[in-house]
C-alpha cells in the first residue's frame, strides 16, 4: 500500500500511488541548479565578521539567560567594516569569486518520470482531493475536500469546546489580544528578562498580519472507522497566531514543573531504563490506560485554578509566579483560530499545537494522580505517564474476585479527575506502549520494538533529492534506536533486518546499504558501551568544537558541486592560504585569536511532497467552509 484511501467508495485515482508512494518526505529535484550565491555569501560574510569581532567569547549579551533560553531573536546587527581586519574580506572575496565559478544556473535532470510529473500536476490541480497525514506517522491519506471539511466541523461544532465568531468579532478579539499582550509585556518586562521580552514582542509584530492559529485535522486510522466515519484529531498550529511568542515563554517556565512530577519520563529510552532496573514481585502484571481526547477535554478554568495554585505552592507568591499565571490565562483563554473562511475561539480544553499544551496536560492530571498513586500504593508497584498514555505494574490480590473489584475501583478513581475519561486495559503479562512491546517472562521484564500494523514504512527512496548525510543519519539513528529499545539483542537483530529489507523494497541496493549498516552497528555498540558521564563529556566536547565552527548555508541540489569542493576552496583561500597564517592563528583588531577551525556546509532542503500537498491552507480549494454551516 502506498497511501490510505479514505474517500467514499475508494474514489482516489489508483495512479496516485506512483507519486504518494514515494513518501511525504520525498523531495523533487528543483528545476534549476543553484546559480547566484550572493545571498548565501552575504550571510557567511556577516557571520564571519561577527565571529572575528567577538573573538574569545565577547558575547553580544552576557546575561546567563543566553545559554539556557531558546527565546532568541536573530539580530541583523553587524560590525562596522573598519572594525574588521582587511585580511578577512580579502580571504572571503577570493573564496567567493572561485566558488561562484562552480555554480551555474542550468536546467536540472528531474528525479520523477514523465508520467509522475504529469500525475503531480494533475493531483495539484485536483481541488476536490486533499492528502493529509495520518496520525502516529502512518503515512499519507486521500480524502475528498467535502469529506475533510465535514470531519473537521465535527470538532468545531462542539459548542462546549468551540465558539464561532463573525469576521468582525474575530478582528475585534485579535485587537483585544494584542492590547493584552502589550500590557503584559509592559508590566513584566523587568521580570521576564530582555531576551524573552524581545522574543515575544517580535512575534507579536511579525504575526500581526495573519494573527490567527490554523486549524486542521489528522486522521486516526489506527482507531478504525466508527459509525461510518474515520475518527480525527484536531490540531491548531499557533505559529501564525499573536500568542505564539508568549506561549513559547510559558512553555519554558512550565516544563520544568512538569518534569518534576513523579510520573514523568522523557521518552521510550528513559522508560526502558526504568523498567530494566525493576525487580518484579511475583504475579506482577502490566496495565495501560489512554485518555480520551485529553487536550480538548481538560476544562480550562478548572485547570487554570489548579495549576495556578500549584505554581504558587512550588515557586512562591511572587512577581514571576504572577507573570506566569497571567500569561497562562492569556494563552489558554484567548485561543483564536481560522479554518477556511471561518473564525473560531476555543472556549474550553487545550489546543493541540499550542507549545505549552504537553506541559499543561502533564501538570493538570499529575495533581490528581499523585494522590491516586499514594492511595493505591499497595497495588501499584510502578506507575508512569507520557501525557495521555499511562503504563503501570499492578500487584493483584490473591483473591480473584477481590482483585477484580479492586481493579474496577482503581479505574473509577483514575476517572475522578474533572473532564478526563481514561480507557484502562486490564492487567496482563504483555502490553504495547508507545513504540515498545513490554512483556514478563520468567519473572523478568523484556522489551521489544512495537510497530503499528498500518505503518506504510515509506522511507526515503534513493533518488529523493536529499543530501547523502540524511540517509546515513536515518540508518545510524534507526539502528541505535532499535538496539537501545530491545532488551534481547537477537530480537534487535531481527528488527534491524526487517528495517534493511524495507529499505531494499524502497529501491536501495545492498552494495550501498551494507557499509552503512556495518558502520551504524559499530557506532551503536560504541554508544551503548559508554557511561552516562562519558556521554556528558562527549556532549561537552561537541559543544566546545561547535564554538570553533562557522556555517555556509545552502539549499541542497543533487547536481550542484559537492560539499568537498566547497571545503577545498575554503581551505585554499580562507583557513589555510599558502601565503599567510592559518585562520585559527589570525587575530582581530583587538589582538585576540579568531579561533575558527572548520567550515560546515549546512544544507537546507527544498519543499517535500508533504509541503507540496499541505492541507493547512484550504482556502479556495472548493466551496467556502462557511457554506457547510448553512
Amino acid at each position: 500500500m502506498a497511501f490510505h484511501d479514505l474517500t467514499p467508495n475508494k474514489s482516489a485515482p489508483k495512479s496516485a500511488k506512483a507519486l504518494l508512494g514515494l513518501g511525504s518526505k520525498f523531495i523533487c529535484t528543483p528545476k534549476f541548479k543553484t546559480g547566484s550565491l550572493e545571498s548565501n555569501f552575504s550571510r557567511l560574510e556577516r557571520d564571519m565578521h561577527l565571529r572575528v569581532f567577538f573573538a574569545c567569547g565577547n558575547e553580544l549579551d552576557e546575561s546567563p539567560e543566553w545559554d539556557k533560553s531558546k527565546l532568541y531573536v536573530k539580530s541583523d546587527w553587524r560590525p562596522d567594516f573598519g572594525d574588521i581586519p582587511f585580511w578577512v574580506d580579502r580571504r572571503l572575496s577570493s573564496f567567493y569569486v572561485r566558488l561562484q565559478r562552480l555554480f551555474k544556473k542550468k536546467k536540472a535532470t528531474p528525479n520523477l518520470l514523465t508520467f509522475q510529473m504529469r500525475l503531480f500536476e494533475m493531483l495539484s490541480e485536483r481541488r476536490d482531493l486533499l492528502f493529509p497525514e495520518a496520525d502516529k506517522g502512518l503515512g499519507p491519506c486521500a480524502v475528498l475536500y467535502e469529506q475533510y471539511i465535514e470531519d473537521a466541523l465535527v470538532h468545531l461544532l462542539n459548542e462546549e469546546v468551540y465558539q464561532q465568531l463573525s469576521a468582525e468579532e474575530a478582528a475585534e478579539s485579535i485587537d483585544m489580544v494584542s492590547s493584552l499582550v502589550q500590557d503584559w509585556l509592559q508590566k513584566y518586562e523587568k521580570v521576564i528578562g530582555k531576551m524573552a521580552h524581545t522574543f515575544i514582542r517580535n512575534h507579536l509584530k511579525n504575526n500581526s498580519e495573519s494573527s490567527f492559529g490554523q486549524f486542521d485535522i489528522m486522521y486516526k486510522i489506527h482507531k478504525g472507522m466508527k459509525d461510518g466515519k474515520w475518527p480525527t484529531r484536531p490540531v491548531c498550529s499557533d505559529v501564525t497566531g499573536l500568542l505564539h511568542g508568549l506561549a513559547k515563554w510559558v512553555t519554558e517556565e512550565l516544563l520544568p514543573l512538569a518534569k518534576q512530577q513523579p510520573s514523568y519520563f522523557k521518552d521510550s529510552f528513559a522508560l526502558k531504563d526504568l523498567l530494566m532496573a525493576i525487580r518484579l514481585p511475583p504475579n506482577a502484571r502490566f496495565f495501560t490506560a489512554d485518555a480520551e481526547s485529553m487536550y480538548t477535554n481538560i476544562p480550562s478554568e478548572a485547570a487554570l485554578e489548579t495549576i495556578s495554585a500549584y505554581i504558587i505552592a512550588k515557586r512562591g507568591d511572587n512577581i514571576l509566579s504572577e507573570a506566569l499565571i497571567s500569561a497562562l490565562r492569556l494563552v489558554f483563554r484567548f485561543n483564536f483560530l481560522k479554518f477556511g473562511d471561518t473564525f473560531w475561539q476555543q472556549i474550553s480544553g487545550t489546543a493541540m499545537g499550542t507549545p505549552p499544551a504537553p506541559a499543561w496536560a502533564i501538570l493538570y492530571y499529575a495533581l490528581h494522580e499523585n494522590n491516586l498513586v499514594q492511595r493505591w500504593r499497595h497495588n501499584l508497584y510502578f506507575y508512569k505517564r507520557f501525557i495521555d498514555d499511562v503504563i503501570g505494574i499492578w500487584i493483584p490480590d490473591p483473591d480473584p474476585s477481590k482483585d477484580a473489584q479492586l481493579w474496577s475501583d482503581f479505574c473509577k478513581d483514575m476517572n475522578g479527575c474533572q473532564g478526563l475519561t481514561w480507557k484502562c486495559e486490564p492487567p496482563s503479562k504483555k502490553v504495547n506502549f508507545m513504540d515498545l512491546t513490554i512483556s514478563i517472562a520468567n519473572n523478568k521484564i523484556e522489551t521489544d520494538l512495537y510497530e503499528k500494523d498500518l505503518n506504510l514504512y515509506l522511507y526515503i527512496p534513493p533518488h529523493s533529492s536529499h543530501p547523502r548525510g540524511v540517509f546515513t543519519g536515518l540508518i545510524s539513528g534507526q539502528v541505535l534506536r532499535i538496539r537501545r529499545l530491545c532488551s534481547n539483542q537477537s530480537n534487535a537483530a531481527a528488527n534491524i533486518r526487517n528495517f534493511q529489507e524495507r529499505l531494499l523494497a524502497r529501491g536501495h541496493v545492498p552494495c550501498n546499504l551494507n557499509p552503512l549498516f556495518e558502520r551504524a552497528e559499530k557506532n551503536a555498540h560504541e554508544y551503548m558501551s559508554k557511561s552516562q558521564a562519558e556521554h556528558e563529556e562527549a556532549r561537552r566536547i561537541k559543544q566546545a568544537e561547535a564554538q570553533q565552527q562557522i556555517y555556509f548555508h545552502l539549499q541542497y541540489h543533487p547536481e550542484d558541486p559537492p560539499s568537498r569542493e566547497i571545503q577545498k576552496l575554503w581551505r585554499d583561500f580562507v583557513s589555510h592560504p599558502a601565503d599567510d597564517l592559518p585562520l585559527i592563528e589570525k587575530r582581530n583588531v583587538m589582538g585576540e585569536k579568531v579561533g575558527i577551525r572548520k567550515l560546515i556546509v549546512a544544507y537546507s532542503r527544498p519543499p517535500n511532497l508533504r509541503n507540496r500537498f499541505s492541507v493547512r491552507d484550504i482556502h479556495g480549494r472548493g466551496s467556502n467552509v462557511s457554506s457547510f454551516l448553512k
